[in-house]
């Protein structure tokens, strides 16, 4: 079926940038690990790199776990009040409690198991280097790409299971925050939109709708008091964009919780 309509996020604090960045981290990991092919090997690898290159900052675990909380206690107030469905609700708390039991259940920092691993830590170090890893460069890369599909997912598996984990607690995180707006119908007067921002709220998400077939894309910008989101003309490709002229109907959602 095709598609009818794209969206586009921006995250409002540093803690959904993350969520977002190993969301697409690990979509683009289990698209390649699914693949065969040495190739398809190398980008699954380099996937499971990047996480564990973003992953160095910081506690991300104690991260995870302060969201979680906060979510399950906002979610918990909603109890007493009418027509709330209970048993989603309650459905969505007990995902949350079991998602802190899993997170409180994974061994150290993450990331952490792969630091003693010389093979994958031979691999980071030449990926700063453009063409680094070529087979003159490690051999041993170009053995392991060399063996089945079979045995390189058995690796490439074992060394994200805890990226695993946590993906399937941000997608979780992200669902909820996804599912606390509804989407209101704006428009950019000649492609451009802006309003203030609550800092007392806790705003976590702007996400846009916007057709599938249309010339245009939105770029949004945002701090911690306004928001403001520009429709750009890409065509030709290898030209600046030029920002649209026209006024742009679109869907808008923000994201608190």
């Amino acid at each position: 079926m095709p598609v009818k309509h794209h969206i586009f996020e921006q995250p409002l604090n540093e803690r959904i940038r993350t969520c977002l960045r190993i969301e697409t981290l690990m979509s683009r990991f289990h698209h390649f690990v699914a693949l065969k092919g040495d190739w398809s090997g190398y980008s699954a690898l380099l996937g499971i790199l990047e996480i564990t290159s973003l992953l160095e900052r910081g506690d991300f675990k104690q991260e995870l776990i302060k969201e979680l909380e906060r979510h399950h206690s906002s979610l918990k107030s909603l109890a007493s009040y009418d027509g709330v469905d209970k048993s989603r609700l309650d459905l969505t708390l007990n995902k949350q409690k079991n998602a802190i039991d899993r997170i409180h259940r994974l061994d150290g920092k993450l990331g952490e198991h792969l630091k003693r691993n010389e093979f994958l830590l031979a691999i980071k170090q030449r990926t700063t280097i453009p063409g680094g890893n070529c087979d003159f460069d490690l051999p041993a890369l170009r053995f392991w790409l060399n063996q089945s599909h079979e045995y390189r997912v058995k690796d490439l598996n074992r060394w994200a299971a805890p990226y695993v984990e946590i993906d399937s607690v941000i997608e979780l995180i992200l669902s909820v925050i996804r599912d606390s707006a509804e989407p209101k119908q704006v428009i950019a007067e000649k492609g451009f939109y802006q309003q203030g921002l609550d800092p007392k709220q806790s705003n976590r998400l702007l996400r846009i709708s916007i057709p599938a077939n249309c010339d245009y894309y939105p770029e949004i910008s945002a701090g911690k008091h306004r928001y403001s989101v520009r429709f750009l003309n890409p065509l030709p490709t290898d030209k600046i964009p030029t920002q649209v002229k026209q006024d742009v109907p679109f869907l808008l959602w923000r994201c608190s919780l």
